[in-house]
């Protein structure tokens, strides 16, 4: 089986390490990531707000170019899994957006058929891998407490997205369990991390933030698990942020998913994926050690 990868701008710029996660752990299931001339997804949010057929035009190009190959995306951003997914939606649903698109790409040699999926890790990993044969290939379980953060753009609109319940995701939970986490519930569970506005009322995106990390706390998880770069971002640095403004003494760790199953599975060179995180643990807090120390990571 084969994906064209789309990592995504913030993934591939910011945070390289969760990349690589990913592109360790996936060929483990059989999978081969092809990469494509893709460029930006583009962005969900400022550039819809200005334009809507450019918006869907670029995500046109990118489908299309998956589509030339017959092949198709694997998206590991969740705001680029949203863009991709609602511009196709857009594109399949509306006859006149498709012409207007197409016209655009015949310039590039391109044509958008609709005949290209878009999956994101997350999907592959409950929907297609399962979650029975994730917990089959671990060797060294990650025995920790945590939360999850599934995100607003792998939610919502749920019409179109469909990856979990908006209301009550639990399929993340389900994948931190089959590798040996305990998923802990909290209020607050499908609040925004507050992104969203940092960039027009950056004070509101901080008191969403710490709104969101004061219910967190409250039943003292280990570490936080998410699916989305932006919210992996907003939450590792912002917490600091918070705790500047407002007091708060936050210090959560915050891992991509596909770090810590590559650790469960016992692949090679972690340590290199852990060593660039802002918030650190001790390692044996993370790692039943009762397997060979010296091939366990000690970049935490």
């Amino acid at each position: 089986m084969k994906y064209a990868f789309f990592p995504g701008c913030t993934m591939a710029n910011r945070l390289q390490f969760a990349e690589k996660s990913v592109r360790m752990v996936v060929p483990e299931f059989g999978i081969e990531l092809v990469d494509l001339a893709f460029t930006c997804c583009p962005e969900p949010n400022a550039i819809r707000s200005f334009s809507e057929d450019t918006w869907v035009t670029f995500a046109a190009r990118n489908i299309a170019l998956a589509e030339a190959k017959s092949l198709d995306i694997l998206t590991a951003c969740a705001g680029c899994h949203e863009s991709l997914t609602v511009a196709k939606y857009e594109l399949d649903t509306n006859p006149e957006q498709k012409e207007k698109a197409n016209e655009v790409l015949k310039e590039m040699g391109l044509e958008y058929k609709g005949t290209s999926s878009i999956i994101h890790v997350h999907q592959l990993l409950f929907d297609e891998i399962g979650v029975e044969t994730i917990s089959s290939k671990v060797v060294r379980p990650v025995p920790i407490k945590v939360v999850t953060h599934s995100g607003c753009h792998l939610l919502r609109p749920q019409k179109i997205m469909q990856v979990d319940n908006a209301e009550a995701p639990i399929k993340l939970d389900m994948l931190c369990e089959a590798i040996g986490m305990e998923s802990l519930e909290y209020m607050d569970k499908v609040m925004c991390c507050g992104a969203g506005v940092r960039k027009t009322d950056s004070e509101t995106s901080y008191a969403v933030l710490r709104e969101k990390m004061t219910s967190i706390t409250m039943v003292e998880p280990d570490a936080m698990i998410v699916f989305c770069p932006t919210c992996f971002i907003t939450f590792e640095s912002g917490q600091k942020i918070a705790n500047r403004l407002f007091g708060t003494e936050f210090k959560l760790p915050v891992f991509y998913y596909t770090e810590l199953l590559a650790i469960a599975m016992g692949l090679p060179d972690t340590d290199m994926l852990l060593a660039d995180h802002r918030v650190k643990i001790e390692l044996p807090k993370f790692v039943d050690t009762k397997e060979d120390s010296e091939s366990i990571p000690t970049g935490l």
